[in-house]
């Protein structure tokens, strides 16, 4: 996709999510009411298509085109699986397959593909009421494998997020595939690519975040004068604002390195550092804009808590700041104290 083209899309993108995606429709989805309406705008815009190739019906964008548009929607709070059902599409067309219609979520977790069928058991896993079909990558002999469930094939325990949204525990006892192939990706490279989609998500919230928390500090009066300039609100306002830059630098660093250095196995450390920086900062940047609005921010008449509460929940989606840390110490404990510094200063992908 070239320049002209992504911006149009993103521009496109941007202003469709802020004219449709209101409050009615991000509570709705809390009290249980599908936006099919919406889902279908969605659908006929390309989005979950994104960086499918155009040869498998796709828009035929980049993997950092589509974690743009994630960005977008994290920003905008959009409480329909669309970084769940781009994901699974990706997968799927990696595989050599076609993606199907309809609202997807991925499943990735221990689970066995063998002579046709899916078996295992994976909690909390994103719009599992609401999926049509699940996408995941399964171990078959040691190898990985692209499977595709339809619902029918699925047993799936409700459990919302805290965010009010349709996750669930999904169930598979020999399930019959609609879809299988060899994966062009291993298990740990498809959770790395969905740690990365909830990174982008969680920069646009963050941003989002900081954008109402100061202009409610420039509206709100108190004793004669705008709070925002209090000298305690400006630091509390400043250090949110470095929160918030830390997450968007290192998800958009991340989203680059990973488009830059292939879909197979591109950015994995930056993927890596960025999900930690979001989801350490998550509860900082939701704790400190609470703080700043005061009352009103904890009412549920104000949007704050759709951004806020999605960060307690996207913090823990595909790995927490713990067990992408882990991974980092892992990474350099084995590579050795000389290659600390190198891998810290250095990068091919730097602009």
């Amino acid at each position: 996709m070239d320049h002209d083209t992504r911006e149009m899309l993103l521009d496109t993108a941007g202003r469709f999510f802020a004219e449709r995606c209101g409050k009615d429709i991000v509570n709705g989805v809390e009290k249980g009411v599908w936006p099919a309406d919406f889902w279908a705008e969605i659908e006929a815009m390309g989005l979950p298509l994104t960086a499918v190739p155009e040869d498998k019906g796709g828009v035929g964008g980049t993997l950092a085109d589509l974690m743009a548009v994630l960005r977008l929607a994290g920003e905008n709070a959009v409480p329909v699986p669309l970084a769940e059902t781009a994901l699974a599409n990706l997968l799927v067309s990696a595989a050599g397959g076609t993606p199907a219609p309809g609202p997807a979520t991925i499943v990735l977790g221990n689970l066995v593909f063998d002579n046709g069928r899916l078996t295992g058991k994976v909690d909390r896993v994103p719009f599992a009421s609401v999926a049509d079909r699940f996408a995941a990558v399964a171990n078959s002999g040691g190898k990985p494998v692209v499977a595709v469930v339809d619902k029918a094939g699925a047993k799936v325990t409700a459990a919302p997020s805290h965010a009010g949204e349709p996750y669930g525990t999904v169930t598979f006892d020999k399930a019959t595939c609609a879809f299988s192939a060899a994966s062009a990706l291993s298990a740990e490279r498809a959770l790395e690519l969905a740690a990365l989609a909830r990174a982008m998500q969680m920069a646009g919230a963050a941003d989002k975040v900081l954008a109402t928390t100061v202009e409610y500090s420039k509206q709100r009066v108190q004793f004669g004068r705008s709070i925002s300039t209090f000298q305690a609100i400006q630091h509390m306002l400043a250090e949110l604002a470095s929160c918030v830059a830390a997450t968007i630098a290192s998800a958009e660093a991340a989203s680059r390195d990973a488009d830059e250095g292939g879909l197979a196995d591109g950015g994995s450390f930056s993927i890596a550092a960025a999900k930690t920086q979001a989801s350490d900062f998550a509860q900082r940047i939701a704790a400190i804009s609470h703080q700043s609005m005061g009352a009103m921010g904890f009412t549920h008449e104000h949007i704050l808590h759709h951004y806020t509460r999605r960060l307690w929940v996207w913090r823990r989606d595909f790995g927490s700041e713990s067990f992408w840390g882990e991974k980092i110490g892992a990474a350099v404990a084995k590579a050795g104290p000389q290659a600390l510094w190198p891998s810290l200063t250095s990068s091919k992908y730097a602009a």
